[in-house]
């Protein structure tokens, strides 16, 4: 449990964005890393908390980041209120609606 959630940006492929802070004003002093990546009309930007890709159905096992690209992958036809919905719904079916954590998305 608690592992990183990177942002995803996929585009001709799916990349990890790696620069990343912590939760902003949890420390009084913290490292910011900044880095910057173009995104075309065609590109999906995908930031998620880790409540997403460690949702537990009832035999303990995580929905996952593969599963999280699947959705992504069969959904990609539709527009970034469409994908949000997508991926909430199925993360809330595979967890039988028990929620454990936030569910935090932003699709653009």
């Amino acid at each position: 449990m608690g592992k990183h959630a990177y942002p995803l940006l996929r585009s001709q492929n799916v990349e990890h964005l790696r620069a990343t802070v912590t939760v902003l004003g949890l420390f009084e002093e913290w490292d910011c890393q900044v880095a910057e990546a173009q995104l075309l009309p065609s590109d999906l930007l995908v930031i998620y908390t880790d409540g997403i890709v460690e949702a537990m159905n009832a035999n303990q096992e995580e929905f996952g980041e593969a599963a999280l690209l699947r959705i992504l992958q069969e959904n990609r036809h539709l527009d970034a209120g469409g994908l949000l919905t997508a991926v909430t719904t199925a993360v809330q079916q595979f967890s039988a609606g028990e929620q454990s954590d936030d569910l935090t998305l932003l699709v653009a």
